[in-house]
């Protein structure tokens, strides 16, 4: 039906357009140049009709939702055309089967960076997409192939505007080694037949495979959404300008593009033209970030290097890199580059709430650019277990003001190794922010309450009920309570004790090093000042018992050597364990995956009531808070030191020790006498039972 001498029906051609019947009829009306019909029952020739359709540019609210912007409506006839012919032909895979021309396997992921620069240009750009077309030779050999491969690239470069910024020279595909030319040929007729879903397609594969080594991070879908949701309400100018110094894929960008409508909408203002800029340092990025853009409907101005600070974006959306100690800077980038209006939401890790000094969380706080920081669950990124938080900021007011934290870990649905947020918890999570009437896993702090914590700024801390310092009258009822079942010590509410931080009360030091003990403990059996080696193990309820500890020769390890009244916490793996060295463990040596921490003046704390606050469940669940999750959880020395410790006067905190150990040695009476009354009823039933011990008057219980 497609050849130059096939016939088509009106009614037909406007199944074939997407059109009404009508349409067609206007069509052939008002238009002297539309072909004539070529018999009595008025069909038309349908190449004709295909060549005048080929000017008609389909409406952008009349394209259908895997159509790009450009297309004709004689481009739409020929797709239809061709689903009639093929069916079930799927041409991606048949470009995946061509992979073995280009290297195969190993060069995967260069080959699938190719075919994302050909869909892009035969979709977003058919000017260069016929340049190309043109420039293809009838044959040649795998030299030309390459140049070829790399003019793909070029004019990709000349498409997005940034020929001078981005090198087609050291493009990914550029280290392809085709066998021979004609499968270049056909993998450029393969795409011609390709459409924007298959675009997405590509995209998707290409992001799963570079993912694979873990160096190359892309934002989840949920995660975007959330963040460029968090923009909804912020009132506008005519003219938006959104920020990206770190641009990844270019996925944030793109997203606030498609949710434009929406937030315009609930902005009540429409801008006039959003425009773009995207900086990556890796041009490879870069590249599929600008095409990513473009499909999205707004072109980007990239940059491989950042420029000065341009001090007026509308709104900055981010995923930087995290470690060594850039986060600060980052944050601070953000917040220099917004108008006096703007709005920037960036991605942090959860360390960047408690990890490191606190000055630019102070900053943040005192000048009043924070408004909000959000928990997102854990395990978000398919390569990545790194907990993340999104941070909302706005240029300084020069006034400190309330910060809203919210608590959103348990959010979201796990499928397969990773967590996915829907659009339910999108919009739960946006509530929680903006909302007068707090959720239940919202806070709003006050500026005088994060700065006695220390300037935490990681939301599962504000949300412990320990932490947020209950009213007397709840604390009061709370105790009460508990007190028809439990004699309680007589007691009556306070306003809460002033907190410090572990390491101005201790020094928070680590175990041997893992090489120094393996060649102490080799040592062990020649000669030196042997010792016992407390292993995470020997950590029992508060107290260390280690009747098999190796030895280890402690002669060059001075430093390490345990003193009465240090406290022992395991700080890798299953975390929560603690203790305290008595005198006959003075001298010892702490293993490897053990901290140590020595108060630095027992006359202001008390090393028992150090390992009471450590071992209260509140606490513990701070610490895993700010746990690093890699392939083991862990905490560093600086990490813990950090923890804000409630710190009452040192008769109060032996008042409290006391109060406290009452309760337990009630609890292990109780347990003892419950053990009791169990091995009892286990015996004298299974007597009872067997006849051999008879009941000899009435029972009473």
């Amino acid at each position: 039906m497609s050849d130059s001498t096939a016939a088509v029906s009106q009614a037909r051609l406007a199944q074939l357009a997407g059109v009404a019947r009508a349409a067609v009829t206007q069509w052939r009306n008002r238009h002297a140049d539309f072909p004539a019909p070529i018999d009595a029952g008025g069909d038309l020739r349908l190449a004709d009709v295909i060549t005048w359709l080929d000017t008609r540019p389909v409406p952008a609210n009349r394209r259908e939702p895997d159509e790009a912007a450009g297309v004709t409506y004689g481009g739409r006839v020929r797709r239809q055309l061709r689903a009639a012919e093929e069916p079930a032909r799927d041409r991606v895979k048949e470009l995946g089967a061509l992979s073995t021309e280009f290297g195969g396997r190993v060069f995967w992921a260069e080959y699938l960076y190719l075919l994302l620069c050909l869909t892009f240009l035969r979709l977003y750009d058919h000017d260069r997409w016929s340049q190309l077309m043109h420039s293809v030779p009838p044959n040649g050999d795998p030299i030309m192939a390459q140049r070829l491969l790399r003019r793909v690239v070029a004019l990709a470069d000349e498409s997005l505007a940034a020929p001078d910024v981005l090198r087609a020279s050291d493009a990914p595909p550029s280290r392809l080694r085709p066998r021979a030319f004609e499968p270049i040929r056909k993998v450029i007729a393969l795409v011609a037949g390709l459409g924007p879903a298959d675009f997405a397609r590509l995209r998707a594969a290409y992001l799963r495979q570079v993912s694979i080594s873990g160096e190359v991070i892309s934002t989840p879908e949920g995660v975007a959404r959330t963040m460029v949701a968090l923009l909804a309400g912020t009132p506008v100018d005519r003219g938006v300008l959104i920020y990206d110094p770190f641009a990844r894929f270019g996925e944030l960008p793109a997203e606030f593009i498609r949710a434009a409508g929406d937030l315009a909408a609930a902005a009540g203002d429409t801008p006039d033209t959003v425009l773009v800029r995207a900086e990556h340092p890796d041009a490879g990025e870069l590249r599929l970030a600008g095409m990513w853009l473009m499909a999205s409907g707004t072109p980007a101005e990239l940059a491989v290097t950042p420029a000065p600070t341009p001090a007026g974006a509308t709104f900055v959306l981010t995923n930087p890199p995290f470690g060594k100690h850039v986060e600060d800077k980052w944050l601070r980038h953000c917040v220099d580059s917004l108008t006096e209006e703007g709005r920037a939401v960036v991605l942090m890790p959860y360390s960047a709430g408690f990890a490191g000094k606190a000055t630019m969380r102070r900053e943040l706080v005192d000048q009043g650019a924070l408004i909000a920081v959000v928990a997102l669950p854990a395990r978000m990124f398919s390569n990545t277990r790194v907990g993340v938080c999104i941070w909302l900021l706005r240029r300084p007011t020069r006034r400190p003001a309330a910060v809203r934290f919210v608590d959103a870990r348990h959010r979201g649905r796990a499928r397969g190794l990773h967590v996915e947020l829907d659009a339910t918890d999108v919009a739960s999570i946006v509530a929680a922010v903006t909302a007068e009437n707090q959720p239940e896993f919202s806070v709003l702090a006050t500026h005088e309450y994060i700065q006695a914590r220390g300037y935490s700024l990681h939301p599962p801390e504000y949300q412990d009920g320990m932490f947020t310092r209950s009213l007397a009258d709840v604390a009061r009822a709370e105790l009460e309570a508990l007190s028809t079942d439990v004699e309680l010590p007589s007691y009556t509410t306070g306003g809460g004790w002033s907190g410090r931080p572990l390491n101005e009360l201790c020094h928070v030091r680590n175990g041997v090093s893992h090489r120094s003990l393996t060649a102490a403990v080799a040592r062990a059996g020649t000669a030196g000042v042997i010792v016992p080696v407390v292993h995470p193990r020997h950590l029992r309820s508060g107290i260390i018992e280690a009747v098999d500890a190796p030895m280890a020769d402690a002669a060059s390890l001075e430093q390490y050597r345990l003193r009465t009244g240090d406290v022992l916490w395991v700080r890798t793996g299953a975390m929560g364990q603690a203790a305290l060295v008595g005198e006959p463990e003075s001298g010892w040596l702490p293993h490897t995956n053990l901290l140590r921490l020595c108060v630095i003046d027992p006359e202001v704390l008390d090393p028992a009531y150090l390992l009471a606050f450590l071992l209260e469940p509140a606490v513990l669940a701070r610490i895993r808070e700010r746990s690093i999750r890699s392939v083991t959880t862990s905490i560093s020395k600086g990490v813990l030191g950090e923890l804000v410790m409630p710190l009452p006067p040192l008769a109060a905190q032996r008042e409290i020790l006391a109060a406290v150990t009452a309760l337990d040695d009630h609890a292990a009476s109780l347990q003892r006498r419950l053990n009791a009354v169990r091995a009892a009823r286990s015996v004298l039933g299974q007597h009872l039972i067997d006849g051999t011990v008879v009941l000899t008057g009435r029972q009473t219980l």
